[in-house]
């Protein structure tokens, strides 16, 4: 017994602080993590103050809407709010629309609104940041609409009216309060864009550094550093909006990702071990190197303001003009190729820091627009639009046969959560801690209605004690581990709290609430994991079909991309495979990110090859009109398109070297040396199983 008690003493001391560390965001708060959920709570009450003044049917939405617009950076609030309006608007019309055509038919009306859900979710999947969130809104906002008028048809215009009455209300109050508690935006979006631009030059160093000395997992790292260009080009986004529309600092700024890519990309092939034993002996390759890791240097440690930038610049295009000499006056040919592929990257250096300059010191009359591509997963979005339509149609039939009284608020609440979900690259990832924060909005909209409201006569005793449990929400937001329950909370409590000027919620109203409520969340989960689940495997095998097709139309289509384009759509995949990979801790993925680098190396140096061929007429040009046709036919990544490749190499190699001081025939080897290269590896690769 005595052991017993130390025991579990002992437990006691360990375990004790251990609870506590999980609870550091509610009993340690960051400074802005108290900003946020104060700013928050404060625009909630006003807007439900509001809202309750006008005598709105449902006040509730206006919280709702204030939790649901509001981001911890103002960029993003302003781009969800604006968004919002638009997805309301569109939504309501669609209700409108659907209530008109299907009166007393449900059998017509369900389908017909399942149907716009799918599709909404469907465009949703090929738009980035919150425009995709425009698209679910707009589908959710019909079902809620209809489903409310569905009833009382007549109202259906009011109705919308109302509902886009307090999703504007909402806005607006978030909007303001948030403006209270920032100053100099600008300034802080510039700031925060400049760190971002400097954080991808100094990760760039540090993979520069690897590829010069050939480590082992360099195409793993390359991957990682593809995800977090992905990640900093879809934030630039915010940061942009921040600093105005009449500047044009986040189109630099992309502009700069897109050139670090295609020189990473450049440089993937680059390092094989035939080429090491062949330079090995080479001085001024040894010197290269030397050059090329006190750049890795710089760049490590490198600010885009001062003079640094400007020294980095310097020694940029020193570099490039040197490994252009170097190239034109090499005795060995695969050092005059190395030195032409170096120099080309550094050209592509150069652009990019020249994009950096531009961002803190905007050149007179900027007019400069820059966008890069995205991967659109048709097959994506069609599950995700089907999983959205075959919930509401699971939702409506449990309604059709039971006649359950809460049964349009479970339809409505269902395709809500079918809606944020479908926006996601892996849906199935945080549903989990949706529907807990379900459960928790349950439990807290359960203490206010039944157990402190009935003792509360006016609205300032009630909005001190909502904002109470409205702060809470919001410090759960700002924490990483409770973001996701807390998105729930912040949505769904204000819903079941349901407050009104003259009436409160009962037992009974409450309870079927939280359990339409609850049931709906569960449902979709379900639907989420059981209806076409996304495996990060499957993925990986579509991309990889898909990006081999891709190298064969590359060669083939009359108008060929830009390498921006190809690069920035390759980015995007293989930063969807690194992130899917990490959140279902999948170690077996290197090697398909591996291979999903190397393809974009060829496709890279394929429309490379396309924009030399018309730089001018002559009989390199020929022979890469040849080889296109072959590479059709055979496919760039295969036995019989390397044999190919290494034909159309030895033709160019005759003409270089009748020519040596040609850098075109240069650029065309290297462009021939990083296909035939990279394409061997690639079957390698497959060869090994790798997926």
């Amino acid at each position: 017994m005595h052991i017993s008690r130390f025991g579990g003493a002992a437990m006691a001391r360990v375990y004790w602080p251990l609870n506590l560390r999980a609870l550091h965001w509610l009993f340690c708060p960051a400074p802005q993590a108290v900003a946020f959920a104060l700013r928050n709570t404060i625009a909630s009450l006003v807007a439900l103050a509001i809202a309750l003044w006008m005598e709105l049917d449902s006040p509730q939405w206006s919280v709702a809407t204030v939790w649901s617009v509001a981001q911890l950076g103002r960029g993003e609030s302003m781009s969800k709010a604006r968004w919002r309006i638009v997805g309301t608007l569109v939504g309501a019309v669609a209700a409108v629309v659907f209530i008109a055509a299907f009166p007393q038919q449900a059998w017509l009306f369900f389908p017909a609104v399942a149907i716009w859900i799918g599709l909404c979710s469907f465009l949703a999947t090929f738009s980035l940041n919150f425009r995709s969130y425009a698209f679910v809104l707009s589908g959710y906002t019909c079902s809620i609409i209809a489903v409310a008028a569905a009833s009382q048809p007549d109202n259906v215009f009011f109705i919308g009216i109302s509902r886009a009455t307090y999703i504007v209300l909402g806005v607006v109050c978030e909007a303001v309060m948030g403006m209270l508690f920032t100053l100099n935006l600008a300034t802080r979006a510039r700031g925060i864009m400049v760190a971002r631009v400097e954080d991808v030059l100094h990760r760039l160093g540090g993979l520069l550094r690897e590829i010069v000395l050939h480590e082992r997992d360099t195409l793993l790292h390359a991957g990682e550093f593809s995800d977090m260009l992905v990640s900093v080009h879809q934030g630039l986004e915010f940061p942009a909006i921040e600093m105005g529309r009449h500047l044009h600092a986040g189109d630099h700024a992309r502009a700069v990702l897109a050139e670090v890519s295609i020189l990473v990309t450049r440089l993937v092939g680059l390092s094989g071990g035939a080429e090491r034993a062949v330079l090995a002996g080479d001085d001024a390759f040894a010197d290269t190197r030397g050059q090329l890791l006190h750049l890795c240097d710089r760049l490590s440690t490198c600010r885009l303001k001062g003079g640094m930038l400007d020294e980095l610049r310097e020694q940029v295009s020193h570099l490039h003009a040197l490994f252009d000499r170097r190239a034109t006056g090499g005795t060995q040919e695969m050092a005059r190729i190395t030195h032409g592929v170096l120099g080309a990257s550094m050209a592509d250096l150069g652009i990019a820091l020249d994009h950096c300059h531009a961002i803190f010191s905007p050149p007179a009359h900027d007019r400069f627009r820059f966008r890069l591509a995205g991967h659109r997963d048709v097959r994506l979005a069609f599950y995700n639009g089907l999983r959205g339509a075959a919930a509401i149609m699971l939702a409506a039939l449990v309604y059709e046969l039971t006649a359950w009284p809460g049964g349009m608020g479970f339809i409505a609440i269902t395709t809500l959560v079918c809606g944020l979900f479908a926006t996601r690259e892996n849906p199935v990832v945080g549903t989990t801690r949706f529907l807990s924060g379900a459960v928790w909005s349950a439990v807290a909209a359960g203490c206010l209605d039944l157990g402190i409201l009935p003792y509360l006569s006016d609205y300032e005793e009630f909005a001190f004690v909502l904002g109470i449990f409205l702060f809470v929400g919001g410090l759960a937001k700002c924490n990483r581990g409770t973001a996701g329950a807390a998105a729930a909370y912040g949505l769904l409590m204000p819903n079941l709290l349901m407050p009104g000027n003259q009436s409160r919620v009962d037992e009974v109203t409450f309870l079927n609430s939280a359990l339409h409520t609850v049931l709906a969340v569960g449902l979709s989960v379900l639907v989420f994991r059981l209806v076409l689940p996304f495996r990060a495997r499957d993925e990986r095998l579509r991309f990889g079909a898909h990006i081999r097709g891709e190298l064969r139309r590359l060669c083939l289509v009359p108008l060929s991309p830009t390498p921006q384009w190809w690069i920035g759509t390759s980015l995007d995949r293989i930063g969807r495979m690194v992130r899917h990979a990490a959140q279902e801790h999948d170690r077996t993925a290197g090697g398909g990110i591996r291979l999903m680098l190397m393809f974009s190396a060829v496709g890279l140096n394929i429309l490379l090859l396309r924009q030399l061929k018309r730089q001018q007429r002559d009989g390199a040009s020929d022979v890469i009109t040849v080889l296109l046709r072959a590479l059709v036919r055979y496919r760039p990544v295969s036995p019989r398109g390397i044999a190919v490749v290494r034909a159309a190499r030895m033709r160019i190699a005759r003409m270089e070297r009748a020519d040596p001081g040609n850098g075109r025939l240069l650029e065309v080897l290297a462009c021939l040396d990083g296909i035939g290269r990279t394409a061997t590896a690639c079957i390698a690769a497959i060869e090994a199983g790798v997926e």
